[in-house]
């Protein structure tokens, strides 16, 4: 189990250049947007921009605070153009790296989480619990646990430094583990993000005898 302040996120700039991200977590550690398998972190957006074209990624967005953003995505190949209109906070909204998208502030400036995951190679999920008193973390073996605290007050029991909001506590014991975290008081909310690496088919790249 490993607690993240935020003074342990790195910077890391976006492909195109317009904006930076801080990577709460990444595989391989400290691993670019083209050789990681997944990301988890959080970005200030604060003018309407194109994001980054991520090929092979999937993404999960989500608003943390500010009025909300519109995205269009567009993959021309597939007919596929849409757009989302994100408003409401811890609601996270799934779509494809490589599509061409674009962001639109609805008002003020905004904070918002990305989980990606390398299409064929990782896998998440994501739950957005609401408790007090304590929350039960399981980590299972093959899987990587990150929670990264919302909103509200809370602590990992036997830590006596509370958690700040967008602090995180990682999970990744080879064998599993249990770690409750304890509101300090009121309501918390926490993104509890699930990893997992998707082991290669066997018989990829082998020609199938006839």
């Amino acid at each position: 189990m490993r607690i993240l302040r935020s003074g342990d996120y790195a910077s890391l700039a976006w492909k195109n250049g317009l904006g930076v991200s801080r990577i709460i977590a990444s595989h391989p550690r400290a691993a670019g947007y083209d050789a990681a398998l997944w990301q988890v972190g959080a970005t200030d957006i604060g003018i309407d921009c194109p994001f980054s074209s991520l090929t092979g990624m999937d993404r999960h967005f989500m608003l943390l605070s500010g009025a909300g953003v519109e995205l269009t995505c567009i993959d021309v190949v597939a007919g596929i153009n849409v757009r989302h209109a994100v408003k409401e906070p811890f609601a996270p909204v799934a779509f494809r790296g490589d599509w061409q998208t674009t962001c639109k502030l609805l008002d003020d400036p905004v904070q918002v989480l990305n989980v990606m995951t390398r299409r064929g190679r990782a896998g998440a999920r994501i739950s957005l619990p609401r408790w007090m008193g304590p929350l039960l973390l399981e980590q299972r073996a093959g899987e990587t646990v990150i929670a990264v605290l919302l909103s509200g007050a809370a602590q990992v029991a036997g830590d006596a430094a509370p958690l700040l909001p967008l602090e995180s506590v990682v999970l990744d014991s080879p064998g599993g583990e249990l770690r409750s975290i304890i509101t300090n008081g009121g309501v918390s909310r926490m993104a509890v993000v699930r990893l997992s690496i998707e082991k290669p088919n066997a018989d990829a790249g082998h020609a199938v005898k006839r």
